[in-house]
């Protein structure tokens, strides 16, 4: 049975792209399918108020980088419009609303790539779907009861749709700070933010000049990350102060050993130490008109936003491919390498502190030379 693709590549977002791009490069055509109906639409959907955390120079895709007219730190608007540019430069194959439902091993050595129009078959199939898949909402006790809305963080758009509100943030990642300074900015009666876990937080430029990613990328390869996460921990310090006083203890896990980015501050820390966020331990349940926390305190509030995470969706999509996804969700092996499945790869899943869009650059190139060696294998 001969498959009717090369390789198909399942999301069409930037790490998608950037496999595509890195593949013509080699001259191997491959098909894109995307859940979206634009190019870029996740990121036009997110909240109005983000820019990416990493600079232009370093958050390009393989063979076409982010032209110079636009800012060191590109809107999230901006950054859709060159992934927009960036498919059309390449002339890529792209199937939008194409919502993959499972992929499975075929016949003869090939993949079957099942939407819910259609079965297609390939000889390579790779799974750019990323960290960022399904939204998680934890279930509380009580959430039912509520009156207020409970938003996860995927479907806030500004705080404008909630001045005047008494304002809960749950999680302090970096969509949570970051939305509790847009409620703050945008007129919300008060914000508090819910943290279980306290997180390491910098500053997104050192000095107010270099940018916190250049030290990712020079650091990461030399190894050591406990000494490097000690350095960290005393440069912290000195740069973004004792936050104890406000309600946020030591961080409880580093960077470089977690191999998870810091939470960057791009307005936090400012209304945190101004007292117009107040920090909470962890969201237990909740009651008719408000919540309540870990130690047994309650606070009343109208809305909730739940900063809460992702899930990768992968178990979903590979129910019958095993050895591949871990009970958490989370891919067995490393990001772009070859899996247990032969003509199966998983590319952009890897946590890093310098950048998603750097790695999503350089492993996409490393996977096309491993794709175009394996098809001419064939």
């Amino acid at each position: 049975m001969k498959a009717a693709e090369q390789v198909i590549v399942v999301g069409g977002g930037a790490t998608g792209l950037s496999a595509a791009a890195a593949l013509s490069r080699r001259g191997v055509d491959a098909l894109v399918l995307d859940r979206d109906d634009r190019v870029g639409g996740t990121w036009a959907r997110r909240y109005d108020r983000l820019h990416l955390h990493t600079i232009r120079q370093f958050s390009g895709l393989a063979h076409y980088p982010v032209p110079r007219r636009h800012p060191r730190y590109l809107s999230k608007d901006e950054y859709a419009e060159y992934l927009k540019d960036y498919a059309e430069h390449f002339q890529m194959r792209i199937l939008l609303g194409e919502r993959v439902t499972a992929v499975r091993p075929g016949a003869q050595g090939s993949w079957e790539v099942e939407t819910a129009d259609r079965t297609r078959t390939t000889r390579i199939v790779i799974i750019a779907t990323g960290h960022y898949t399904e939204p998680r909402l934890p279930v509380w006790e009580g959430a039912a009861e509520f009156r207020g809305p409970i938003i996860h963080s995927s479907a806030y758009r500004s705080g404008r749709d909630f001045r005047g509100q008494r304002a809960l943030v749950v999680g302090l990642g970096n969509s949570g700070a970051e939305i509790a300074a847009d409620l703050v900015e945008q007129g919300a009666a008060s914000v508090a933010i819910a943290v279980r876990t306290p997180p390491p937080i910098v500053t997104r430029e050192v000095l107010g000049v270099l940018p916190t990613q250049l030290f990712g990328i020079a650091l990461m390869p030399l190894g050591f990350p406990h000494v490097i996460d000690r350095v960290g921990a005393a440069l912290r310090r000195r740069s973004v102060g004792d936050l104890r006083p406000y309600g946020i203890e030591e961080a409880s896990w580093g960077p470089f050993t977690a191999k998870r980015p810091a939470v960057i501050d791009v307005g936090f820390l400012d209304v945190l130490r101004s007292g117009r966020v107040t920090v909470r331990p962890a969201l237990t349940s909740f009651t008719e008109r408000g919540v309540r926390y870990s130690d047994g305190s309650q606070d009343a509030v109208d809305m909730v936003v739940a900063a809460t995470g992702f899930t990768t969706g992968l178990a979903r999509l590979l129910t019958e491919v095993p050895g591949i996804v871990g009970s958490t969700g989370e891919p067995l092996g490393r990001s772009g390498q070859p899996t247990a499945a032969p003509g199966l790869y998983l590319l952009g899943f890897d946590e890093t502190v310098r950048g998603h869009l750097f790695e999503a650059h350089r492993e996409s190139k490393r996977l096309a030379r491993t794709v175009a060696r394996a098809l001419k294998q064939v």
